[in-house]
């Protein structure tokens, strides 16, 4: 039986995420449980930038806090910078140790986020028969509803690329 994606994801992603500090792409993917959704709308984290030398000798050999480099649009900066302390809080509950010492905060252009983004455009007849007659075994009406949601996102990327 095939493994799903998100058990290879860490494996994956890990050096690049590990290029800007990240030892895991957690902070990144539930930054909006962890500042709140309209903070997450409009700010994101960039990198984790860790202090020269590994320990500290009254942290028990455990490396040192970093500093949580975030971007943020630039309007809201100030509202950011204001919550900071609240932030680096949220950030070290989140890990459970004092990962975060503290904030850098950058003023940038956020990427929409999915719900920002225009629908998508609908299939055609063609490669929508098509994916009906692919998924018409199945039973379970869960599945088959994520199924046609993969298959159409596939079908749509697939005719952008060319």
């Amino acid at each position: 039986m095939a493994k799903p994606l998100s058990a290879n994801l860490h494996a994956v992603t890990r050096r690049a995420f590990e290029r800007h500090g990240f030892a895991y792409a957690d902070i990144l993917t539930q930054w909006p449980a962890i500042v709140g959704p309209e903070l997450a709308a409009v700010s994101m984290p960039v990198r984790l930038r860790w202090p020269r030398g590994k320990t500290d000798d009254d942290t028990a050999g455990r490396r040192r806090a970093g500093t949580l480099v975030v971007r943020v649009a630039g309007g809201r900066a100030i509202e950011l910078q204001h919550e900071a302390p609240q932030i680096v809080e949220r950030v070290n509950l989140y890990y459970g140790y004092e990962a975060v010492s503290g904030l850098r905060i950058v003023q940038g252009e956020i990427p929409a986020k999915a719900t920002g983004k225009a629908p998508p455009r609908p299939l055609s007849p063609h490669e929508e028969a098509r994916l009906c007659a692919a998924l018409n075994g199945i039973r379970e009406a869960p599945l088959a509803d994520a199924l046609q949601r993969l298959g159409a996102g596939t079908l749509r990327a697939r005719r952008r690329s060319g």
